[in-house]
């Protein structure tokens, strides 16, 4: 028995979160490689372990170059297989969706399991009919398990107490496993919940997290996950492109070649992983330290003097993305931070073809002591809101340096909002304007 095939996963096509042709370009690009790879290296099937489209209802566009994507496949006679991911499902109460459009059409075989009275159920695929347990070989078996959600262990006990028989059980899971977390987010696994299938299965193909993971020792190697094809969003870009990729697998009697991979022995059936990075457009991350920045134009000039220092040029390369991360204490407030000039300058100084300048990092500590009031203390009520006030002043950024007279400002136009009833509104409010006027923090031409 020899059994060859390639493991991909959150492929993303039609995902258009920076609104360019090119980068939505890009994940085709990505899946292609794999369509290559597959062709060149004539493999028995490929793998999608769940979101290969980024939205359940994909446009009209998505759906053809997604097709045409995956047509050198069908022309070979290599088959894709493919479960649901989270992003992909079914929308409830629909029969049908994109992943059904591409089994239809032959582009590749769609594995769902079926839920009755009884809980999970693995039925044997069959054509217009669909299932879970496909017969890749007489001695091979892929089963789709789909996204798991809710109820992960009832799900998994019951898909072990079903798993076909075969020298070479493989299953698709969309599920992100984690180490040592006591809490688990929606569509995550503690590593330990998987024990149940792990007799009965010889290679556990796993998708939603976007980072490589089986090719170290988690896990004993039968757990793997090849990571996006490209970054995907914010949290992706941070971390080296070569965890991202899709795996050559190969299992069979035989020891393979001694080669740069993962291998293990499951009583007389071996099991080889080699990891492929794809090809990326370039992303980099940029940490950019505001401290004493008080105008816009010198946070735009501190942003273009550290991507100087730390971003390479390469004319060569496809255009960068470039995500820009704020940190420090400016002495301006949020929103007088120039993201889009921010953006505009990058673009045209480096070539970028997306800027992204993200600000959570921005140190806006409030010290919460100031919030306790002493009972013994009321008298000084007045000077503790003055306190907390100019205290979240002073974390927003605002009125740097001026927190307390601008706190101060700020409960006496309170004060006189709440005795605005006995004296002229147009009176009121005018001397409310010029009370605040002073911390305005705009050019001078441009104050209201």
């Amino acid at each position: 028995m020899r059994f060859r095939f390639l493991h991909c996963a959150d492929v993303h096509l039609g995902r258009h979160r920076h609104g360019n042709v090119e980068r939505y370009g890009d994940y085709f690009t990505a899946l292609g490689a794999v369509v290559e790879h597959a062709v060149r290296e004539r493999v028995h099937a490929v793998l999608i372990a769940g979101d290969l489209f980024d939205e359940q209802r994909p446009s009209a566009e998505t759906l053809l170059r997604a097709m045409s994507t995956l047509r050198p496949l069908r022309e070979a006679g290599i088959t894709a297989f493919a479960i649901e991911g989270n992003h992909d499902r079914r929308t409830r109460g629909e029969r049908f969706g994109a992943l059904d459009l591409l089994d239809a059409e032959g582009y590749l075989v769609l594995l769902r399991p079926e839920y009755g009275d009884d809980g999970l159920l693995l039925p044997d695929w069959a054509p217009a009919q669909g299932g879970a347990v496909y017969r890749a070989a007489s001695d091979v078996a892929i089963v789709g398990l789909g996204f798991l959600a809710h109820s992960i262990d009832e799900q998994l006990a019951a898909a072990a107490a079903q798993l076909p028989s075969g020298r070479a059980v493989i299953v698709l899971a969309h599920v992100m496993v984690l180490r040592g977390e006591s809490e688990l987010e929606y569509g995550c696994v503690r590593e330990e919940q998987l024990e149940v299938l792990r007799d009965r299965v010889q290679y556990l193909a796993l998708g939603h997290r976007h980072t490589r993971r089986g090719m170290d020792e988690e896990a004993e190697g039968w757990v793997f996950n090849p990571g996006s094809l490209e970054f995907v969003n914010p949290l992706d870009y941070h971390l080296p492109p070569e965890l991202r990729g899709f795996l050559d697998v190969t299992i069979g009697d035989d020891e393979p070649p001694a080669e740069a991979g993962k291998l293990r022995r499951h009583e007389d059936v071996f099991v080889h992983a080699r990891h492929v990075p794809t090809e990326k457009r370039p992303a980099h991350t940029v940490r950019v330290t505001l401290d004493g920045c008080s105008t816009p134009d010198a946070v735009i000039e501190q942003v273009l003097h550290v991507a100087a220092e730390q971003l390479p040029i390469d004319n060569d390369a496809p255009q960068p993305i470039i995500i820009v991360r704020l940190t420090g204490s400016p002495a301006l407030s949020r929103s007088r931070i120039p993201r889009a000039a921010i953006a505009e300058r990058l673009r045209e100084q480096l070539g970028a073809l997306h800027v992204e300048v993200l600000d959570r990092d921005l140190e806006q500590e409030v010290s919460t002591e100031l919030l306790l009031i002493d009972e013994r203390d009321l008298e000084h009520v007045t000077d503790r809101a003055r306190a907390i006030a100019a205290e979240l002043l002073r974390g927003a950024g605002m009125a740097h340096g001026r927190e307390a007279e601008l706190a101060a400002a700020l409960l006496d136009v309170k004060a006189a909002l709440g005795g605005s009833g006995r004296s002229d509104s147009q009176a009121q409010f005018g001397r409310m304007r010029d009370m605040l006027r002073p911390f305005v923090e705009y050019d001078e031409e441009d104050a209201p």
